[in-house]
């Protein structure tokens, strides 16, 4: 079970946008059950990331983060959303 963090500056609006989009990629990919997604404030993502498998965030990434991170702002934008999707996928697949 793979673990995936999300955050924005709050932990409400802009990850739940990105919550959805990755659920629906993961989900249309394969992956159904076999992650869990735990939003958060960017301030608590390093605490959430200690066992966590991914980060994606809609914010810089902060100091301390022990997992891999993909930016959420091509989720939002649509600017480079396939290169995060793939990004997002090869973490799934180790």
């Amino acid at each position: 079970m793979k673990k995936i963090v999300l955050a924005c500056g709050s932990g409400v609006a802009t990850s739940s946008a990105v919550a959805k989009k990755v659920s629906e990629l993961l989900d249309a990919n394969g992956y159904e059950g076999a992650y869990t997604i735990v939003q958060c404030a960017i301030a608590e993502a390093a605490s959430q990331c200690a066992d966590a498998d991914l980060l994606v965030a809609t914010t810089v990434a902060p100091a301390g983060i022990t997992c891999d991170y993909v930016s959420g702002i091509p989720f939002l934008t649509g600017m480079g959303k396939a290169d995060a999707e793939h990004q997002i996928l090869e973490v799934m697949a180790k």
